[in-house]
């Protein structure tokens, strides 16, 4: 995992650096309405109906959601806009998903 291969310090500066990017979208009136890293994988839990739950992780590929940034804007375009300002690391990937409305 990339994140693993971090020093501390640059973990730091790539926290710094997205809690910078969400200060800015509230500023300019995005309105976050959610944002938030994950916990590793490692420490997640698959949960079925029936059954214990089982400590993960569970990903099958090299791809991990690292976290969430739930905002309000006008377009697919304008999140696209504010996906590309986000600080990015050696091969990051952004998802733009629109909210379900249900």
């Amino acid at each position: 995992m990339l994140w693993d291969s971090f020093t501390e310090n640059e973990r730091e500066r790539m926290a710094e650096a997205h809690s910078q990017f969400g200060r800015s979208m509230v500023e300019a009136g995005v309105i976050v309405k959610f944002g938030a890293g994950l916990t590793r994988s490692g420490t997640a839990k698959l949960v079925r109906p029936e059954g214990p739950a089982v400590t993960g992780p569970y990903a099958v590929g090299r791809e991990q959601i690292g976290g969430i940034w739930v905002i309000d804007v006008q377009s697919a375009e304008e999140a696209e806009a504010w996906a590309r300002k986000m600080p990015y690391a050696p091969g990051d990937i952004v998802e733009i998903r629109l909210c379900d409305p249900a």
